[in-house]
């Protein structure tokens, strides 16, 4: 018995140590199967090493080896058997990355900043898992185009101070492709030599909440698919060439903003007072650009870390901030120098009209201090006896924009001259208040009319526009006067015409009846040579009856002392009386007698040849005689023309 329980003893041992042999083979061949990286892995990484100027820096075995194995190589990390992430920053390593890169089909997570690669960068094209790329401050001399294809989770991209990326292009710009990176939060390509504008795309990219892109040559403006986007972070400051442009309102609209650089490029317009509602921005800086106009309070209230408005062409007074010590505005051309303390109500008056005319710079840079009289404020005129403003003098300023009910607020204004820009809209009619007016120049520009009911004093100067005077049954009527748009350059501040004279009934007169009889002698005169030419052969009764001309001398008793002259052709007359005082005094030679001429249109006709050609009108040289007096041959005429 005891022996047969030895026996059974001996073979439970038997199949323990059986079970604990298959164990630890099993084992072992599970942690061989775990550790065995994959071949094109391995393949990729020796590449990488070998073509650097200091491979010695990542210490690797030169052959074989385990990347993933036990102990893994330095600086990678495995996912299994495939590699997940390269972890070499900080190395000053030099050499190209491998074009074979894209065969880490499974990295995740690629940290290489603050080295010294070089070379042309590799297509990243197939790296779906890939979605942390930080290859700043490298020297990277090229990017492929598909370098973005099919980087479905790339969540953050960091190309920064590869500043000769496509130098020999002349730089390169996000290709549509990165659409396709929807899951992108963050992209900064810091001085990486991007050109161009902004791609619109940019703004359609929701998960988007980090973009930094100072320093490169981007031009144009910001584009307006970013309104309302969720960006928290937006650098494009320091912009080479011209820079950005355009206005800012789009970024007002991005509430979610808690750091926005704008500063050394060529943005323009103004600030709005919705700024205000960004109530996360911690971090401004507009520094040196065009903006122009009032700073709104609102941008006051902010909670602000940091404001730097310096370098601009803001106007009018200095709102007072939450946090001073944080704040800078120097070099602007603001009426007072210290927060909070208001400016004068006409310099304010002038701002807005400023306002409506979009802020010239040329204007805005002369109008600055608290005093316009004490300027010189370009455009401006002031009486000096009351020290207020009584002219704006701005004619071919080339403006553009609308006219400002503020002016109204400028009561001692005399003279508003605004001829030959291009200002559109209507005259407000509040201008009407301004009792001092005397003179409103609006020629050469777009005004709609009808206009206001001015003062019957004020004279009104426009030059063919849709504008309109008041209607007759108002109680009072300016007087309106079409001419064209002043011919004094760029800001001449010359004195204003003197109004046009009613004209008297007699030289009315003068015009309507010595016009159309001009007309009539000369076609006479220059048909007279064609019809001699063609006609020579008829009967020289015949010539004479064909045209005549009637000269009746003048009549001293006449109260008007006129000259009568009749002009006959075929067997029509046409009579005009000139008076003495359309003609010219000639005097004679020899004696003191006064000859007048007649003129009419081109033709000049002086009494006194008539005279002389048809020996004062003597009897033997007339045709006949008529109801205005004698009636001369053609030949005389044309003597007396000729010797004329």
């Amino acid at each position: 018995m005891i022996l047969i329980m030895e026996q059974q003893q001996q073979q439970q041992r038997k199949h323990v140590l059986f079970l604990l042999l298959l164990l630890l083979m099993m084992s072992t061949l599970c942690f061989v199967v775990l550790t065995e990286t994959d071949p094109s892995d391995v393949k990729v990484l020796n590449q990488f090493r070998s073509g650097l100027k200091n491979p010695d820096l990542l210490p690797w075995p030169e052959n074989g080896g385990d990347p993933c194995g036990n102990p893994p190589w330095k600086f990678i990390f495995c996912n299994g058997k495939r590699v997940s992430q390269i972890q070499a920053k900080n190395l000053n390593l030099i050499g190209p990355l491998p074009e074979s890169f894209n065969q880490l089909t499974m990295l995740e997570n690629l940290g290489l900043q603050n080295n010294n690669l070089n070379g042309p960068l590799p297509s990243f094209s197939g790296l779906k898992m890939l979605k942390l790329a930080f290859l700043n401050h490298n020297e990277f001399d090229s990017i492929p185009y598909d370098f973005f294809d099919g980087l479905e989770s790339l969540e953050v991209l960091a190309l920064d101070y590869n500043t000769n990326l496509n130098a020999s292009n002349g730089g390169w710009k996000f290709p549509l492709t990165l659409q396709g990176s929807t899951q992108l939060t963050n992209i900064s390509c810091m001085s990486c030599n991007m050109v161009g504008p902004i791609p619109e795309f940019l703004g359609t990219m929701v998960s988007l909440s980090v973009l930094q892109l100072s320093g490169n040559n981007l031009s144009g403006a910001i584009p307006a698919s970013f309104e309302g986007i969720g960006l928290q972070i937006l650098w494009l400051n320091n912009q080479h060439g011209g820079g950005l442009g355009g206005t800012i309102d789009v970024v007002e609209t991005m509430a979610s903003f808690t750091s926005l650089w704008l500063h050394g490029n060529n943005f323009n317009g103004t600030i709005h007072k919705n700024i205000g509602d960004l109530a996360s921005l911690k971090d401004l800086n507009l520094n040196g650009n065009q903006l122009v106009g009032v700073i709104p309070d609102s941008l006051g209230k902010l909670q602000l870390e940091n404001l730097d408005l310096n370098n601009n062409h803001f106007m009018g007074p200095i709102p007072e901030f939450v946090a001073p010590n944080k704040v800078t505005f120097d070099s602007n051309n603001f009426c007072e120098t210290k927060p909070g303390v208001s400016c004068s109500f006409e310099v304010m008056a002038l701002i807005e009209f400023l306002s409506g005319l979009d802020y010239p710079l040329n204007l805005v840079n002369s109008w600055v201090g608290d005093n316009p009289c004490e300027g010189p404020w370009l455009g401006i005129k002031c009486n000096y006896a009351n020290g207020k403003v009584s002219m704006i003098i701005l004619s071919n300023f080339n403006l553009i924009g609308t006219l400002s009910p503020s002016v109204a607020k400028l009561d001692s204004l005399v003279e508003i001259r605004l001829g030959g820009n291009r200002i559109s809209g209507v005259v407000p009619s509040n201008w009407t208040s301004l009792r001092s007016l005397k003179l409103l120049d609006l020629s050469g520009n777009n005004i709609s009319g009808p206009l206001p009911s001015f003062d019957k004093s004020l004279k009104i100067v426009i030059d063919g526009s849709s504008l309109q005077a008041p209607s007759s049954s108002s109680s009072s009527s300016s007087s309106l006067v079409n001419r064209p748009s002043p011919s004094s350059g760029r800001g001449e501040l010359s004195s204003v015409d003197t109004p046009l004279a009613p004209s008297n009934s007699k030289r009315k007169n003068l015009v309507l009846v010595v016009a159309p009889i001009a007309g009539v002698v000369a076609a006479i005169f220059m048909l007279i040579p064609i019809y001699l030419y063609c006609f020579k052969g008829r009967n020289e009764e015949a010539s004479k009856g064909s045209s005549s001309l009637v000269v009746h001398p003048r009549d001293p008793s006449d109260s008007d002392n006129v000259v009568k002259l009749v002009v006959a052709s075929n067997g029509r007359s046409i009579s005009t009386r000139v008076s003495g005082s359309g003609s010219r005094n000639l005097n004679t030679a020899g004696n003191n007698a006064v000859s007048h001429v007649i003129e009419a249109g081109n033709l000049v006709i002086s009494v006194q040849v008539l005279r002389d050609i048809s020996k004062n009108f003597a009897p033997e040289n007339e045709l006949g005689r008529g109801g205005f007096g004698g009636v001369f041959t053609r030949e005389n005429w044309m003597m007396g023309l000729k010797l004329q």
